[in-house]
C-alpha cells in the first residue's frame, strides 16, 4: 500500500510516485493513504484516499459550512479519464472558533469514482486534492498523487464502508414539509429554506446548495418543529435564476447528516 504524510504552516506538497513519498516542511497534521480499489460493474473504478488527522483537527466536506476551505479535486493531468469525483461520506457538525463547520475529525476515507474515456484500457490518474485542515487556524493543503489502474483490482472493505455511510434521506429523520423563499439582499440574493421536522436533540445546521451558484451559508434558526436555513448568493447584477427543484438541502448535526432534494416535499 502506498502512503504519504505531510503538512506545513501554510501549505503542504507531496509527490507520490512508484511508492516514493516526498513531504516538504512542517509538522504532521494529516496523514493520507491511497487505496487502489476495484473496477465496478458499471465500468468505473472505485479508489479512495484515507485521511488521518491529528487530535482536534478537522477537514471539510464538499461544503465547509459558515467558514473554511472548499475541497477541490484536480485530475486534469490524468490519462484515459473522462471524470473523477469524490463520493462524500456523511459529515458531522463541528463548532470551530464560534463558527459551524461541516466535515470530518480523526479519520475519513474519501471514495473517488473514476470513469475512463476508453473502457478496458489502462487508466493513469494524476490528481491533486486541495483541502483545508483546521483547528484554531486553517491550513490549505495540497495532496498530489498518482495511480495506475488496470484490471479488476481488489475489493476494499474501508472503501465499501465509506460508500455505505452516505447521508440518509431527510424523510427518515421526520421531514414533513419544506418550502423555499428568495429575497433581495444588499450583497446579492438570500435563499432560505424552512424544513418542518422534529428536533434531533443535537445542534443542527442547514446547508443550502444551488447548483452552479456560489453561496455563503448563514446561521440556522430553530423555531419549534421548523428548522430554517439561509444561504447568501452573491450577485451584482440581475437576480440569478434558481431552479428550486435542483436546490439541495442538508441538515448536519454532531450525529450525522440527512439530505433532501428540492424546495418541495414531492421532489
Amino acid at each position: 500500500m502506498k502512503s504519504f504524510r505531510l503538512v506545513s504552516v501554510f501549505s503542504a506538497f507531496i509527490v507520490l510516485c512508484s511508492g516514493v513519498a516526498l513531504a516538504q516542511q512542517g509538522s504532521d497534521v494529516v496523514n493520507a493513504q491511497i487505496k487502489p480499489g476495484w473496477k465496478t460493474s458499471a465500468g468505473t473504478h472505485m479508489s479512495a484516499l484515507k485521511l488521518r488527522l491529528a487530535p482536534d483537527w478537522i477537514t471539510y466536506w464538499r461544503h465547509p459550512g459558515e467558514s473554511g476551505i472548499v475541497p477541490r479535486l484536480d485530475w486534469s493531468g490524468s490519462r484515459n479519464i473522462a471524470q473523477a469525483r469524490i463520493v462524500w461520506p456523511e459529515p458531522r457538525l463541528h463548532i470551530k472558533a464560534g463558527f459551524a463547520s461541516v466535515g470530518y475529525a480523526d479519520q475519513v476515507t474519501l471514495p473517488i469514482e473514476i470513469t475512463p474515456v476508453e473502457a478496458g484500457q489502462p487508466v493513469e490518474l494524476a490528481a491533486t486534492l486541495s483541502l483545508g485542515v483546521c483547528n484554531d487556524i486553517c491550513i490549505p493543503v495540497d495532496l498530489p498523487f498518482n495511480l495506475s489502474l488496470s484490471g479488476a483490482g481488489l475489493h476494499d472493505a474501508a472503501i465499501a464502508t465509506a460508500l455505505e455511510k452516505r447521508p440518509r434521506s431527510a424523510r427518515s429523520a421526520g421531514l414533513r414539509d419544506v418550502s423555499c423563499t428568495i429575497a433581495p439582499h444588499k450583497r446579492g440574493v438570500q435563499l432560505s429554506a424552512a424544513l418542518s421536522m422534529p428536533p434531533s436533540g443535537a445542534r443542527e445546521f442547514v446547508v443550502i446548495e444551488a447548483p452552479g451558484l456560489a453561496a455563503r451559508v448563514l446561521p440556522t434558526e430553530r423555531q419549534g418543529d421548523k428548522l430554517i436555513g439561509h444561504s447568501l448568493i452573491r450577485s451584482s447584477g440581475d437576480m440569478p435564476a434558481i431552479d428550486r427543484s435542483a436546490v439541495r438541502l442538508s441538515v448536519v448535526s454532531e450525529r450525522g447528516t440527512v439530505v433532501h432534494q428540492g424546495c418541495a416535499l414531492g421532489n
